[in-house]
């Protein structure tokens, strides 16, 4: 190994240096909902593969489960290998780099954390090569691209891996409910920061400087931000790829294009329409949800406080949207996110769908009630498919009451962890 790696190498990982087996302090860490999952023993010789959004904790999370996998004695040591270094890329062109490290740091047993590890000219092939050598070693390995995880990684890995969602923290994991998360988000740095506008800031820049540019090289960056912005004013409606097109000036197939790289990078997520058997239903256009409030507000460059504020409802909605999200991606659950809407007019914001006998409606009504108050469009809802369980996101109202055989519940939205619960129940998770 040459003397430059070898000293890069313990700048990352400084315990190899001073005799610490991995960092034992991480004050700052939050305790993520899906860790108790990836410490057992099931994945011990898979690959953990971490995927995510930029700055959502995938490091952190990593190098938290490599350090209570040497506390549970399961394996010994940690060499953390951050691909974003070219010298470290130009070392790591072989599944061999991997025993010349276990000679040079004399390690045993050890956590092997490539991370960033879509930065690799062939990871995919190189991932596969280190299962094969048969090492008692644990593999991890992050990504902050989806589409790049999907096209160089998982084709290579079938069998071999277990592919895990980090999304920003939740409600849950934070441990409150409160207008400062509607405005700035959820993302780790932004929540323990005290300036959370200026860290915003830099992770989209960040992300527009390394992931689109750098890494993607999508050709108009520029077009990219604005279409990034106009799906933050349009958050939550039916999108309408022409119209987006028209105002990008670009063709609608660029513009899908587009969302589709913002989707695989974790920026937005797009809902398709619920479909029952009823043809007065919407079936064509999606919506599009950002995973994090606080990266919409810096397209947008708005982080007004007031309780007032012309798109408060529906900031709300979309957090109820990335809690669900979030509870879905961290327990492993298997359910569809739909919205429903009908050529008259009536529509629900969320529809969790298992099967065709499990299935939740969820609506968002962020205003003050007095009195259990359901809207035309939920009672057409409720009369199309008698569904067993009905949700109605509120501003501070609560309430259980019943229209026809569905039990509703009114639950105010710093209450909104109840409802996972009734999701369980209702979709028999």
């Amino acid at each position: 190994m040459e003397i430059e790696v070898i000293e890069l190498i313990k700048e990352m990982n400084p315990w190899l240096n001073d005799g610490e087996i991995i960092p034992t302090k991480m004050s700052e860490y939050i305790q993520r909902e899906q860790t108790d999952k990836l410490l057992l023993s099931d994945w011990d010789f898979l690959w953990l593969i971490l995927t995510g959004p930029r700055q959502a904790g995938k490091t952190t999370l990593g190098k938290y489960i490599a350090r209570k996998l040497v506390e549970k004695k399961s394996f010994k040591d940690l060499l953390y290998l951050n691909c974003d270094f070219l010298e470290i890329r130009q070392w790591i062109i072989s599944p061999l780099f991997i025993k010349e490290a276990i000679k040079q740091f004399n390690l045993e047993k050890p956590i092997i954390f490539l991370d960033e590890v879509q930065r690799l000219e062939n990871p995919g092939i190189l991932l596969k090569g280190i299962v094969d050598l048969k090492l008692p070693i644990k593999m991890i390995a992050s990504g902050s691209s989806q589409l790049e995880i999907k096209s160089k990684v998982q084709e290579y890995l079938t069998g071999r891996q277990l592919e895990v969602i980090v999304l920003p923290l939740s409600y849950k994991e934070i441990g409150k409910v409160n207008q400062e998360q509607l405005i700035y988000g959820c993302y780790p740095r932004v929540v323990l920061s005290k300036e959370k506008e200026i860290i915003l800031k830099q992770l989209y820049q960040n992300y527009i400087s390394k992931d689109i540019i750098e890494i993607l090289k999508i050709g108009k960056p520029d077009i990219m931000q604005k279409l990034i912005t106009l799906l933050a004013h349009n958050s939550g409606q039916l999108v309408n790829y022409n119209q987006l097109a028209t105002d990008c000036r670009v063709s609608a197939t660029t513009i899908q294009h587009y969302c589709s790289v913002l989707e695989k990078t974790y920026i937005i997520s797009k809902i398709k329409p619920f479909v029952g058997n009823k043809r007065k239903e919407i079936v064509s256009n999606p919506i599009y949800y950002f995973i994090d409030n606080g990266f919409r507000n810096q397209a947008l460059r708005r982080f007004s406080k007031d309780e007032n504020r012309n798109d408060i409802g529906l900031l709300v909605e979309s957090a109820v949207f990335q809690e669900i999200l979030k509870f879905k991606e961290q327990n492993f659950y298997d359910f569809d996110i739909h919205f429903w809407r009908t050529k008259s007019g009536a529509e629900v914001d969320f529809v969790l769908y298992k099967n065709d006998k499990d299935f939740l409606p969820i609506e968002v009504k962020f205003r003050r009630m007095k009195r259990p108050m359901i809207t035309r469009s939920l009672r057409s809802f409720i009369d199309a498919y008698n569904p067993e369980i009905v949700i109605i996101i509120t501003r501070n109202f609560r309430k259980k009451t019943e229209v026809k055989n569905s039990v509703i519940h009114f639950i105010p939205l710093q209450d909104i962890i109840e409802i996972f619960d009734l999701i369980r129940s209702s979709l028999k998770l």
